[in-house]
């Protein structure tokens, strides 16, 4: 998979494409870091809460537009979940191979296995993560060291209320 090319053709297909919004790109880019995340496998696990993140998109109604969206366009392939406790997976279609038909879905894997360029994998059967971890360079972080919900925890309890 050719990182440059594949960018490259879908900045050319999203060009010409009007019904393609700013939430439509940001999210078809969040899916993309993951999928590299994942090694360019053909389908890969997601996770809402993260995508959202990534993507800026603060509403589910939108999200959930969105990624339908892109799937019914053909720019991914959405194979959403049935079961809460499983997570809907995605695969996205090629724009390196040089035609923008969207007939052929990523399963190449990176070929490059040096210490140096390894990625951590994303975790997805722990359910305790806050929705305030983003990735950078390949790797979750917190923003700030704060929480979502801005509670400070040096609160000393020995004084009355």
């Amino acid at each position: 998979m050719n990182y440059i090319k594949h960018l490259n053709g879908f900045f050319e297909r999203v060009s010409g494409d009007g019904r393609l919004t700013a939430y439509h790109i940001s999210l078809y880019l969040a899916v993309f870091q993951l999928w590299n995340l994942n090694r360019f496998t053909g389908k890969f696990p997601i996770n809402r809460t993260e995508l959202m993140i990534l993507s800026r998109i603060g509403s589910v109604n939108t999200y959930a537009k969105c990624i339908k969206e892109l799937d019914r366009w053909k720019y991914i392939r959405y194979f959403p979940s049935a079961n809460r406790h499983c997570g809907s997976e995605v695969s996205c279609i090629r724009f390196d191979t040089g035609s923008n038909t969207g007939d052929s879905t990523g399963n190449d894997t990176a070929s490059d296995t040096g210490d140096d360029t390894l990625i951590k994998r994303i975790n997805r059967k722990t359910g305790n993560k806050s929705p305030d971890q983003i990735f950078q360079n390949g790797e979750r972080r917190k923003i700030n060291g704060s929480n979502h919900y801005h509670v400070n925890n040096d609160k000393d309890y020995s004084e009355p209320l």
